[in-house]
């Protein structure tokens, strides 16, 4: 489990992905899930086909204490996943 810098292809075009693979540990105990977020996409994903390519493991999944700082974390996330991933 952990957050990576990837790639996510929708109807074939490529965006820039940060995604995560766990459980949430911050909001309580989830089952293990995926969650791709599409740093530079607008529209809806539902009910569409989506391929995910992982490039670059980013760090462990963590427990924060606060959600400033989960969201502090994820927005140094979003950076280093731009760094990694230059198309």
């Amino acid at each position: 489990m952990g957050v990576y810098a990837g790639v996510a292809e929708v109807a074939g075009e490529r965006e820039v992905a940060a995604i995560n693979v766990g459980s949430n540990p911050t909001f309580g105990a989830e089952p293990v899930h995926i969650e791709a977020y599409l740093l530079d996409f607008e529209g809806d994903l539902l009910g569409r086909d989506v391929s995910i390519e992982f490039w670059q493991r980013l760090r462990d999944e963590e427990r924060f204490d606060s959600v400033d700082a989960l969201v502090a974390k994820i927005d140094d996330d979003v950076r280093r996943t731009r760094e990694v991933v230059r198309e």
